[in-house]
């Protein structure tokens, strides 16, 4: 859950509305990490959606700037995973053009480790 700067500036902006509290699943968290992930390797490409009007950074889903500002300070984050929307962050996900073919595939294989994890403990 280390993620770099230039890495969260594709998908962190000002979304700092209250998401309701909700219970967080190992799929939310996999999904969330699979964006943010995906965006420090694929920058440019979030940031050609940005430029192109397609992304905008007052619509991400709430929630998602303070774990990005705590990723970036390499804090942990997951009390703030609560106040997420993920429902928010998985209609942006699903809309991306490479959903399918980059996205899905890793945010299933993380949460393929984060149901061993459980299972584990």
């Amino acid at each position: 859950m280390n993620f770099k700067l230039s890495a969260l500036t594709a998908i962190a902006a000002a979304s700092v509305a209250s998401a309701a509290t909700t219970t967080v699943t190992a799929y939310d968290v996999a999904e969330l990490e699979a964006i943010m992930s995906d965006a420090k390797t694929h920058l440019f490409q979030y940031m050609l959606l940005v430029y192109s009007g397609s992304l905008s950074f007052s619509d991400l889903p709430a929630g998602v700037l303070d774990v990005a500002m705590d990723a970036i300070d390499n804090k942990d984050y997951s009390s703030l995973l609560t106040e997420v929307d993920f429902a928010g962050v998985n209609s942006m996900v699903t809309a991306l053009p490479w959903y399918s073919s980059r996205l899905l595939p890793e945010i299933n294989s993380l949460y393929s480790k984060e149901q061993a994890t459980a299972t584990l403990l």
